[in-house]
């Protein structure tokens, strides 16, 4: 019994983990998508 509890343990801390890293890289997406549609519009002034 011990046993199956480390492995649900290890299991769940796998689950956060991987959470948190699909968190960050959708945080670090947004970031990207924000720059990218500031650097457009700073463009289309430019060419005004």
């Amino acid at each position: 019994m011990e046993e199956r509890h480390d492995k649900h343990c290890g299991l769940n801390l796998g689950f956060k983990i991987a959470k948190l890293v699909l968190k960050a890289a959708g945080v670090a997406a947004a970031f990207c998508l924000v720059k990218e549609v500031h650097r457009v519009h700073k463009s289309i002034e430019r060419h005004r």
